[in-house]
């Protein structure tokens, strides 16, 4: 098989991997807090992350982090935290397809910063594009229910976390690792959601085994299985094209949903999620003159 079209079918398996990921992560939320709900994702996340202990080559790279690859990790850990923490809580609030919808505003934040920071120009098409995204967002946000549009807000808020982490792992990818930031930022988090617990006030305890057996399928999907995926589709196609073909991802989880959940989005809500995907695709299309070979800089982008 030709890496261009490997490449192709890690991204949409990634795309299905985490649009089922959303459903588990849904019924595990049922019966416990945003909180304890998110210590005990990342605490399964970091037990399977300890398997990569077993390679004598991730082991080593692990001893070896210095101070300085510890401490921008640390600061990416935090972002993720943040940027998980918001995403888990608007799932908690409201159905899985259009929270989905939802994260795709991620990648207007990634042009806008892009454009503030790095003073890249933007396109004619990338307006476009943002514009009718960002329409779709104030429909979700403004024309739906109140539970709805706390969830859009909190959804916005995890994309610029997620935007601005995923900014300083491409800057730093080569420096800090994938292995070594893949276990760092997984013990972070079942630190600072331990911490979190306590200082929300929140009741510590083991849940029942439907709920811890739907937490460890979805820390599995989504921070393990679905970021394995991903990266072996930038090791093959550049990321513009990995990035437009995981646009199918809020489209896998409204299947899912529907068929595990018996859940779907309302007429408003899919338009809303509709004109986000379409926002996007338009934005990630004008990068598809580069595709004919995967960026040398982005190998391997940790998440």
């Amino acid at each position: 098989m030709k890496p261009e079209r490997a490449g192709d079918l890690y991204a949409l398996v990634c795309a299905l991997i985490c649009g089922l990921g959303n459903i588990p992560a849904k019924v595990g939320l049922k019966n416990i807090s945003t909180e304890l709900f998110n210590f005990y994702f990342f605490l399964f996340a970091f037990g399977i992350s300890l398997l990569t202990l077993l390679n004598p080559k991730s082991r080593r790279e692990i001893i070896a982090t210095n101070l300085r690859s510890f401490l921008i990790i640390i600061g990416m850990s935090v972002l993720f935290s943040l940027g998980i923490y918001t995403f888990i809580h608007s799932l908690k609030l409201i159905e899985p397809a259009t929270v989905s919808f939802l994260s795709r505003v991620e990648v207007i934040f990634t042009i806008v910063l892009a454009f503030i920071f790095l003073k890249e120009r933007l396109k004619i098409i990338e307006l476009i594009g943002g514009a009718v995204a960002i329409l779709g967002v104030l429909l979700l946000k403004y024309e739906t229910n109140l539970v709805i549009s706390k969830a859009a807000t909190l959804m916005i808020a995890s994309a610029f976390f997620f935007t601005v982490a995923e900014i300083l792992v491409k800057r730093f990818v080569n420096e800090i690792g994938t292995v070594r930031f893949v276990f760092i930022r997984n013990l972070f988090a079942v630190v600072f959601f331990f911490a979190i617990v306590h200082l929300r006030g929140k009741a510590f305890y083991i849940p029942d085994t439907t709920t811890l057996g739907m937490t460890f399928l979805a820390a599995l999907l989504l921070p393990i299985l679905g970021r394995l995926t991903y990266i072996k589709a930038l090791q093959r196609i550049n990321i513009s094209r990995a990035a437009l073909i995981t646009q199918s991802t809020p489209l896998f989880t409204a299947l899912f949903a529907f068929l595990i959940l018996k859940t779907y989005p309302t007429l408003m809500e899919w338009l809303g999620g509709l004109l986000i995907i379409m926002g996007v695709v338009i934005v990630r299309m004008t990068g598809l003159k580069i595709i004919s070979r995967p960026p040398k800089t982005v190998a391997k982008p940790p998440m």
